[in-house]
């Protein structure tokens, strides 16, 4: 019975003597130590023993021998596993058989638990405020941190609660929700703003775990803490200055966006949307072909050349862009961008975007006005010119037209000499009578009925020698009167630039020929110009009108001329279209329907 009793223990039960020899050891020793048996009873036990704790194991079994229990005794062995094993000892020594007889526990788990449980309370307590209350809330301990931080020695502070420390910034519903989770046993997290014994206030990040005891029945809480105080400062200072920037970014209306070149990935401020009028349903991400997707062909294609220049040049880059909003508007944009490697590998190009529509606006008009200032003065200057040609051209010419018609009544009307000389007479006197009008400007132009057929002639009469000198050919197809309300200046003006226009574009032609056709077309007066010049890029044909596009070099044009028509036009409620043909480009203007 004894020997079963000895086996079945699940305490490690042994008997050895003193020169260190197990003489028995019982199953659950075996078990715990990992040998086998036979091993254990011929070695000395003094050899499993960690070779750190020999020295106190012998001085123990001295003891032993002298007659001294040993009680809770602790040494390490180590098993057959290499483990180490914590056994905490009670033994004593039989004086008549001289023999030791032991029993032992296993607390390897429970030293490990607490050594952990140690470690973790010193770094808690040397490095977070901690505090320690029962279940009324009174603070039965406090470490260093929390008397820097509040002011207070622990001698004040133990005995009291914490209402020692409170702010007064916090209602009564506050601290009683509080108190109802923690009661409830569960764990509270929140900020709370504190006061300190000279009267500072300090916000910590707060952390209270009910303890409780075997019956599961909250004994104490455990306060950590964190101070955020200077953390909260600089934050309400950040969102101070993020709300300054945003101000000033709405202000002046700039934007900024960050591009991830290899996921073509956007991220954006709000104000960048605002300006693309992207809406708010944006999580400060997009992609780029989103914003590509809002600008016109041409711009599309110079924008990803500039970030593709970025990338490989490492160099920055400007560009002004016309964006079409979701609701048919049109604005102008500026982007700016430069190139912002990150030690990650992925490249970025940072950059603004601002809204320069009123800018650009105020600049066009200024560049219009500018343009037409300009022009005026030429025109005033060709007025002198004109008032001072006629006069030296009219009176040789009305004695040479005057001797003509006298020579021919002299030497017959049918002699086709005097037939050519007064024609030509006739020609000269057109061309200065246009010439002059031309060169006319109206501070205020009036809508008076106009025989669009006389414009046209007139603005090919004045546009013919240029079209000569180039060997190019401008036809008339009309053959009906059209009348229109409207200025006949300005509307000459129109007809010249087109044309003009299409000599331009002739230029490098062999076909070199400019079709000009009057008609009514639904009851509505039609005027159509082609050429033979190969017509214009698809990319422009949709900005073709807009002030400062144009498919010339700078130095020919200013990409003005083609706003002034749209603008003379709409002032004359006619519309004009663009459209690609076989040889060239064909411009189609319709006037509203007038009465004669």
């Amino acid at each position: 019975m004894f020997e079963r009793f000895f086996n079945y223990s699940n305490e490690l039960l042994c008997i050895a003597s003193l020169d260190g020899k197990f003489i028995q050891v019982n199953d659950a020793f075996i078990n715990c130590l990992g040998f086998d048996k036979a091993y254990l009873l011929s070695e000395s036990f003094l050899n499993l023993v960690h070779p750190d704790d020999v020295t106190k194991t012998v001085r123990e079994l001295e003891c032993l021998g002298a007659g001294k229990e040993i009680i809770n005794f602790e040494n390490r062995y180590i098993s057959a596993s290499k483990e180490i094993k914590i056994l905490n000892w009670k033994a004593t020594f039989d004086q008549e058989t001289q023999l030791i007889f032991a029993t032992a526990r296993d607390v390897t788990s429970e030293r490990l638990i607490s050594s952990r449980y140690t470690q973790l309370y010193q770094a808690i307590t040397k490095n977070i405020i901690f505090a320690k209350t029962d279940v009324k809330g009174v603070i039965c301990e406090v470490n260093q941190k929390f008397c820097d931080i509040s002011g207070y020695s622990s001698e004040e502070l133990i005995g009291k609660t914490h209402k020692i420390v409170n702010s007064g910034c916090h209602d009564k519903a506050f601290f009683k929700e509080m108190w109802a989770t923690i009661s409830s046993g569960q764990v509270w997290t929140g900020l709370i703003k504190n006061r300190k014994k000279d009267g500072d206030l300090y916000i910590v990040e707060s952390i209270i775990i009910p303890v409780f005891d075997l019956d599961k029945k909250i004994e104490a809480f455990i306060a950590l803490r964190q101070d955020i105080t200077e953390r909260i400062h600089f934050q309400k200072l950040n969102d101070k200055t993020l709300e300054m920037l945003n101000q000033t970014g709405e202000i002046a209306k700039v934007g900024g966006w960050e591009l991830n070149v290899e996921t073509q990935q956007l991220t954006c401020t709000q104000e960048t949307y605002k300006i693309f009028n992207l809406g708010s349903t944006h999580n400060n991400d997009t992609s780029l072909l989103e914003v590509l997707s809002c600008l016109t062909e041409l711009d599309q294609q110079g924008l990803l050349e500039d970030i593709t220049f970025c990338e490989k040049q490492q160099r920055a880059f400007s560009r002004e862009c016309l964006v079409s909003l979701q609701s048919g508007e049109k604005k102008w944009v500026n982007f700016t961008g430069k190139p912002n490697k990150t030690g990650k590998g992925a490249f970025l190009i940072s950059g603004t975007v601002q809204d320069i529509h009123e800018k650009k606006s105020n600049e066009i008009k200024f560049k219009q006005e500018r343009q037409k200032s300009i022009q005026n003065a030429k025109f005033s200057a060709l007025g002198e010119l004109a008032a001072s040609v006629a006069h030296e051209i009219n009176n040789p010419l009305g004695i040479i037209s005057g001797y003509a018609e006298l020579l021919q009544m002299q030497g017959g009307s049918e002699d086709d000499k005097y037939q050519a000389i007064l024609k030509s007479c006739d020609r000269i006197t057109h061309i200065v009578k246009n010439l002059k009008r031309f060169s006319r400007t109206d501070d205020t132009p009036q809508k008076l009925p106009v025989n669009l057929l006389e414009v046209v002639n007139d603005a090919i009469s004045l546009t013919l020698p240029r079209a000569k000198r180039q060997h190019s050919k401008i036809y008339l197809n009309a053959h009906d009167e059209v009348w229109v309300l409207g200025n006949h200046i300005e509307l000459e003006q129109v007809i010249i630039n087109l044309i003009n226009n299409a000599l331009d574009a002739l230029a490098k032609h062999k076909l070199r020929t400019v079709t000009v056709e009057l008609m009514k077309q639904d009851m509505l007066p039609k005027l159509v110009i082609e050429d033979t010049g190969g017509g214009v890029c698809s990319s422009v044909i949709q900005t073709i009108f807009e002030p400062f596009v144009t498919t010339k070099l700078a130095a020919n044009g200013t990409g003005l001329g083609l706003s002034v028509v749209k603008g003379i036009l709409d002032d004359h409620l006619a519309t004009i279209a663009m459209t690609n043909n076989e040889l060239g480009a064909s411009f189609v203007i319709t006037f509203p329907a007038t009465e004669k």
